[in-house]
Parts: C-alpha cells; structure tokens; sequence
C-alpha cells in the first residue's frame, strides 16, 4: 500500500511546545505526500485546527497539578485513563487507520492508548520525544546537576523523591516515581511494533530502560522547508547568541560566569524567558557585568535580526537534550554554535567543524571557546558554512520522509 492513513496521539493538539510543533511538522508532511492523517488528543485548546472535526472524540482535559490528594479518581486517571481508551475505541472504529502514532501521552490520555490499539489489532509506533518515559523529572538532571548515575533507569525512582527531581516537589516526585512504575507494570514496549527516536542518544536511554533494540529506530528531525529561505548570514556584529528557555536546566549561569573572562566590549544577548529570569538578573549584578543583555521574548523579524548579527550561538545545557532544533535553526543562519558535550548535541555539533563543544559547566572551557571565534573571525565564518550544508544535506524533509515512510509502511 502506497497511501497510508495514520493516527497522531498525543497530550496536545495545540502549539503547547516542542513535542507538539514535531508532530504537525510529521504529520502535514505526510498529508503534502498524499496520505490521509488525524489527530487525538485532549480538548485543550485551541486546537491547530479550528473546528476539528474528530474533536468531539478528544477527551477532557484537566489541570493535574491542581488534584488535590484527596481526588483519588483525578489521580488514578493519570497513570491510567479509562475515558481516553475508550473514546478512542470508538474513534478508530469510526476512521479505521492503517497505523496509530502515540507520542506524549503520560499523565493526560496516558498509555491507556496502546490498549485501545491492541484491542483492535492496529499498528502502533511509539515516538520517544524526550527522556520522561524513563525518567520521573524528565530532563535527567536534578537541582543544577546532571543524573550521571541513571538510578532510575536502572530500576528504583527513590533518588528522584530524595532530590524532588520532579518540579522541586515532593507531591509531584512522589506521583512521577509511581507513574513510572506503573508504566513498567503495563509492558509498554511489548504493546508496540515499533519505536523511533529522534537521536542516538534517546534511542540508547531507551534500550538501558528495557526498550527493545531491534525495535528502535532513529530518524531525526527535519527543518520545514520554508525555513531554507532563511538567507546565511556568515558576517556578525561580534555578539554571541543564547535563544530558548529561561530555565534552571539550561545552565544559563555558568554562560553569564564565563562573560567575566570576556572583555566587555563583546556582548552576549539572552533571548527568551522562563522561572530563572529573576535569579540569572542578580546574578549578573552581583558580577558587574554589563556586558549580558536580557532581551525577553522575541519573534519574527526581531529573533531573525538577532540570529543574523551574533558572532555564534550558545547552548550551555547541562540537561539530556534528545535534540537540539536551537542548533539547526543557527545553522540556517550560518552561525557556529558552542554547546555543551552532552546527550544528543555531539550527533549534531561537530567539535571543530560547525561548532565547538566543550564539558558541562566547565567555564574556563566555554570562556575559551568564545574567545577563540572572538580572534578568528574566519574560523567563525567557515564554521557558519559548515553548519548551513550539514542541515541542507542532513535535516531535510526529503531525508527525514524516506526513513519515515519506509518504517510505517513496513508496520502496515
């Protein structure tokens, strides 16, 4: 069969993240490929298509955080969602698609979904966006330090109640934990034909979490083609570049020290927001740096002005990035880019060739690095090109739909 009709499952069918941005990116690609494609989720709104026509199937949304503990019925319907399964039992009856897709299900739809395949024999592959099937916190890292240790992965959740991995919270650590256990009572893997990852990196988390190998996949993420418009910008007015989450995880600090070892007439613009907005501005008051500007949010002609006119961007995470779309997009801009040596970011950044990388929160290494495009402004610019082939030629929708398509098609 050349056509396929697929199923998307996810939490979200609104523009909630980066999850939920991959899936329409998959799934309008495929309907541009002539296959017929739907999507369940929860009703939280708006949806990426008004008046959805199957959205009378989509479950209630709720608000989990809010549960109260005494709400035992709220709560069981996070590790298992009995509503979910069977609306959509009833959707599949009503569609019949050749293939289910189940993305991030966990604590809304949950992973009830696979059930409702099973019942009815059809197809179904897992995509593993991220690390929070594994782990409780999600992000593998607690506090501001990284989880080299994985003792969740390898059998027992109580380090991530010991550390309140999950939101700083002992309520909320408490219920990822258990979820995870009841997620490995229900043979998650076991209940799917396939399983793709969007990098190495998550796809050998997975396999030490118990995940098949045979059954895992790579397939990497794709740029839209609409973004190769996007003109390289190989010159720059010598700043460097910090585009994302404002958050904890993304070690943002240990960017703002390292400006203490770079004169002051070289700036780094901080673009985004997040919860560690207030604390990373006293930090920078406390150094007397007046060299880091805090820029907010930015979009459109203003995020593209500031792309263009960076010396490289930075990327200090000290979390597991499954991906790194930060660092394509720089690539499109023809901009080196200098990250951390960690989870996925080395499929990505080749050490010396479109970027520099160096080891989580080593500031004399990150310091250097910027200093050495600083005085090579060739280097920069060669790095720049090197990043702008290697995501024409790697992460376009041509490459990523061979890879996908065959896999479906295999399911099926």
């Amino acid at each position: 069969m050349s056509k396929l009709k697929i199923l998307y499952v996810n939490n979200f069918f609104t523009a909630y993240g980066g999850a939920e941005n991959s899936i329409q990116l998959i799934s309008l690609l495929m309907r541009e490929k002539g296959h017929e494609v739907f999507y369940y989720s929860t009703d939280k709104e708006s949806y990426f298509e008004q008046d959805y026509q199957y959205a009378k199937y989509f479950p209630e949304f709720f608000h989990k955080r809010s549960l109260s503990i005494k709400d035992l019925t709220g709560i069981m319907s996070t590790f298992y969602n009995h509503k979910a399964k069977n609306n959509l039992i009833e959707y599949l009856k009503d569609i019949k698609p050749d293939v289910v897709s189940v993305h991030n299900v966990q604590f809304h739809l949950t992973y009830s979904v696979l059930d409702a395949c099973k019942e009815l024999n059809i197809p179904t592959v897992l995509y593993i966006h991220d690390p929070r099937l594994f782990c409780p916190g999600a992000t593998l890292s607690y506090g501001e330090n990284y989880c080299h240790d994985e003792p969740c992965i390898k059998g027992s959740p109580i380090p991530c109640i010991t550390r309140k991995c999950k939101e700083n919270s002992l309520k909320a650590s408490v219920l990822a934990s258990l979820n995870l256990l009841f997620n490995r009572k229900l043979k998650i893997f076991d209940k799917v034909s396939s399983i793709i990852c969007p990098s190495r990196a998550i796809r050998d988390l997975a396999v030490r979490a118990g995940a098949p190998e045979e059954k895992t996949s790579v397939i990497s993420h794709f740029i839209d083609r609409d973004k190769f418009n996007i003109k390289a910008g190989y010159e720059n007015s010598g700043y460097f570049l910090y585009v994302g989450r404002v958050d904890r995880e993304k070690d943002i600090n240990t960017l703002i020290e390292a400006m203490q070892n770079i004169p002051e007439d070289i700036k780094l613009q901080i673009v985004g927001t997040g919860y560690d907005m207030q604390r990373l501005k006293e930090l920078v008051a406390e150094l007397r740096l007046n060299n880091v500007i805090f820029r907010g949010y930015l979009s459109g002609q203003a995020l593209d002005e500031a792309y263009r006119g960076c010396n490289a961007v930075i990327l200090p995470c000290n979390w597991f990035e499954a991906f790194g779309r930060t660092i394509l997009e720089s690539f499109l801009y023809g901009k080196a880019v200098i990250a951390t040596n960690i989870a996925a970011i080395p499929e990505i950044v080749d050490h010396n060739v479109n970027g520099i990388l160096f080891e989580p929160k080593n500031v004399q290494q990150l310091s250097q690095a910027m200093i050495n495009l600083v005085n090579d402004r060739e280097m920069a610019i060669n790095m720049g090109k090197s990043g702008r082939k290697k995501v024409e030629e790697v992460y376009n929708q041509e490459v990523y739909y061979d890879k996908y398509f065959n896999l479906m098609k295999k399911m099926y």
